[in-house]
């Protein structure tokens, strides 16, 4: 993976072609829910330690990958993707002062300086984390439970009503017309987001910039190959180590801190291994394997049965007689059909507007806790 061939033009052997970045690209995209999901698998063996962590995977990660990403730039001049893929960092202003002659010739690049290293970090932990952040708070405010699934917005009718309102708090007021105007912009700044990154990776393609994102234009660093001399300069630091068997009294903090280095140095290979995990047991749990599909011929084995059926109360509403009807305004077939924890399907503006109210299912009487955010929508595979 060090050398791979330039697809583009030969005047710049060392310039990656852009596979290589959009490749080094997915692999980080790749490493965040393969972690999730580890992380999710052994929180349910040992939830008292790691149950808060899967419930703060975003700054767990952030955390991680700063510490990571940290290590990579100082040793190798990149991050841990481009540096998977045999790429680095070099700062424009190095490049405009040295003139490449060819491969075997070539000196390798200087170390990033320390203010390299915090402005890439910004932008490879700093900037990712808070679009996530935001991601989530755009889907919480706009897809979530209270909000409409196909029809009309009926969190948007609530919070008219309290704007309309005069006992409404002013904080909350605000908060709410905040929210709304969050809700017009950030979809716009999302698009300028990605479309900026899209046009910037067509100028590269294309040889017009020597940058394939804006963020490493704004820093001032460009994607390069490594050299052989970047390799042998990374060997010849590493020989300079101490590896008496008295370091570690001597110094403890620095064979910590050397100790620390190889471990990370190991996610190279632990990373696309947890990558290559994730993937099997996505196939596998989806397969027929994980479901018992070699029992040919009969019922599965040891199923667990469903549980009984809650029976409606004299007190609440009373069932149609006809099957595929919505108890409360009796339409058929049921308008968006949505289930309640109780199990019984309603169209989703009666059982919200209802449950809103008496925080109730309308048939079984039982409570629904947590409101609207307990409905539950309903495909045709399953009506």
């Amino acid at each position: 993976m060090e050398f791979m061939s330039a697809l583009g033009s030969q005047e710049d052997a060392y310039r990656p072609s852009l596979f290589e970045l959009v490749a080094q690209e997915k692999l980080k995209e790749l490493l965040q829910p393969a972690v999730q999901y580890m992380l999710a698998i052994y929180a349910q063996r040992y939830p008292r330690l790691l149950l808060r962590v899967v419930n703060n995977h975003e700054e767990f990660y952030a955390i991680l990958m700063l510490l990571i990403e940290r290590h990579y730039l100082k040793e190798w001049g990149g991050s841990f993707a481009e540096n998977f893929y045999g790429l680095k960092r070099v700062s424009t202003s190095h490049l405009d002062r040295v003139q490449f002659t060819s491969p075997i010739n070539s000196a390798s690049s200087p170390a990033l300086t320390t203010r390299e290293i915090t402005k890439s970090l910004l932008v490879l932990v700093g900037l990712p984390y808070v679009k996530s952040r935001l991601d989530l708070f755009y889907q919480k405010v706009s897809g979530h439970g209270s909000a409409s699934i196909l029809g009309d917005n009926e969190q948007e009718e609530l919070e008219t009503e309290e704007l309309e309102n005069p006992g409404t708090k002013r904080t909350r007021k605000l908060m709410i017309r905040l929210v709304r105007l969050f809700k017009r912009v950030y979809p716009i700044l999302n698009f300028l987001y990605h479309g900026s990154n899209l046009a910037y990776n067509v100028a590269y393609l294309f040889g017009k910039t020597r940058y394939y994102t804006p963020w490493l234009h704004l820093v001032g660093l460009q994607v390069q190959r490594m050299s052989m001399n970047d390799y042998r300069a990374h060997h010849d630091k590493s020989s300079l180590i101490p590896n008496t068997p008295f370091s570690i009294i001597k110094n403890p903090m620095h064979a910590i801190s050397t100790i620390f280095s190889k471990v990370i140095e190991f996610l190279k290979v632990l990373l696309p291994m947890s990558i290559f995990f994730f993937k099997f047991l996505e196939w596998w749990y989806s397969s027929e394997f994980s479901r018992g599909g070699s029992n040919q011929g009969g019922e599965p084995e040891n199923v667990i049965p469903p549980p009984d059926k809650i029976k409606p109360d004299p007190r609440g509403t009373k069932l149609p007689s006809s099957p595929n009807t919505c108890p409360l305004c009796l339409a058929s077939p049921i308008n968006n059909p949505t289930a309640l924890p109780s199990g019984y399907v309603y169209c989703y503006t009666c059982c919200y507007h209802y449950v809103e109210e008496h925080k109730r299912c309308p048939v079984t009487w039982i409570k629904i806790h947590n409101g609207p955010e307990d409905l539950t929508k309903l495909y045709a595979d399953v009506m």
